[in-house]
């Protein structure tokens, strides 16, 4: 090259390789895309060194998929948990920086859950993991447990497959659109050495929960009840008698059934008017008469909830104890079994 024609040229280049000698930060390189968290404030720049922008604060997450020396290139933020990309790239000095997993990634992790029950809503495929291969397939009404969830699918830990539970190994994994939580609520806790026990009050269809601990007795919930007719009927009803009697009774068993308790018409009760309709129909048990809850106290007696909301508070029960169904639910939490129910006048 001539003089003549080298003096432009330096001239030309130069200032560049000047300005790049006094950045020391080399050529942009391109690297994985990674989510970035700043491990300390730092002002955001147009350019490596250049002049700043924007003040982020420490924990502030962001994306790069450039770096330039001891910089990176910011290309996005996660505002509201919701990635946004940067309008115009930012740079901020390496060592502000910290690599973090991705907020949503691909495969989020299984989360530990607190034991539940399902129950299929439609017939649904087994897999070997989520959105993995086949490996079976259960039918509607399918019941069973899990503790784990990825995203929108279940790990199974066992099902009912003669009505009692089994473990189901393998790492199976079904869809959550095709189940639902019947899992029944959990009791109410109650301090160590405490007594709780139930009152029913006939003179006020009263009941209230109450507990007995080292700071003394209190009533945990109250509610009012309905009651049996303690009474006759006449004899072209059948003339049977029908009593909730007083005394000191002991929880047998609880019930929980998702889908609603049923009930059937006892022989007893057959000949009565008010059923005579429903006989000659052939229907003699109704689902989900009793609720979802129930409370068995022996004596053919039992706490549930009722369809006929209008016999609370009178005597018009068979002898059962009649509640609402928020009340049925809230004193299934409350009571164990051989827990005291005392129903006095």
């Amino acid at each position: 090259m001539s003089p003549a024609r080298l003096i432009p040229f330096l001239a030309l280049v130069l200032p560049v390789l000047s300005a790049a000698a006094t950045a020391g930060d080399g050529v942009a390189t391109i690297t994985p895309p990674r989510t970035l968290e700043l491990v300390q404030p730092v002002q955001a720049r147009r350019a490596p060194r250049g002049s700043p922008v924007s003040r982020w604060s420490a924990g502030t997450l962001v994306t790069s998929d450039r770096a330039r020396g001891h910089w990176v290139r910011i290309t996005g933020r996660f505002p509201a948990g919701r990635w946004r990309p940067q309008r115009r790239p930012l740079w901020v000095p390496e060592a502000a920086v910290l690599a973090v997993r991705p907020l949503r990634p691909k495969q989020p992790a299984a989360q530990a859950t607190r034991p539940r029950t399902y129950e299929l809503t439609e017939a649904a495929r087994l897999r070997r993991g989520p959105r993995g291969r086949p490996a079976g397939r259960w039918p509607a009404g399918t019941r069973f447990t899990s503790h784990r969830r990825r995203g929108a699918w279940l790990a199974v830990s066992g099902h009912f497959p003669d009505g009692a539970w089994a473990p189901l190994s393998g790492g199976r994994w079904i869809t959550t659109a095709a189940a639902r939580d019947i899992t029944p609520p959990p009791a109410i806790p109650r301090p160590d050495g405490a007594e709780r026990y139930a009152v029913v009050d006939k003179s006020d269809f009263q009941l209230r929960v109450v507990q007995e601990d080292r700071d003394g007795r209190r009533v945990l919930y109250r509610t009012e009840v309905g009651l049996g007719m303690d009474g006759c009927l006449p004899e072209s009803q059948g003339g049977r008698c029908y009593y909730t009697r007083t005394g000191t009774y002991r929880v047998r068993w609880r019930i929980y059934d998702p889908d609603g308790i049923d009930w059937c018409i006892p022989d007893s009760m057959a000949e009565e008017p008010a059923y005579a309709a429903d006989l000659a129909r052939g229907e003699r048990c109704f689902d989900g008469a009793l609720g979802k809850f129930a409370v068995n106290i022996g004596k053919s007696y039992a706490i549930h909830a009722t369809g006929d909301p209008d016999s609370i508070g009178k005597r018009e029960s068979h002898g059962c104890i009649r509640t609402r169904p928020a009340d049925a639910r809230r004193l299934w939490r409350y009571l164990r079994e051989g827990d005291r129910v005392v129903i006095r006048e």
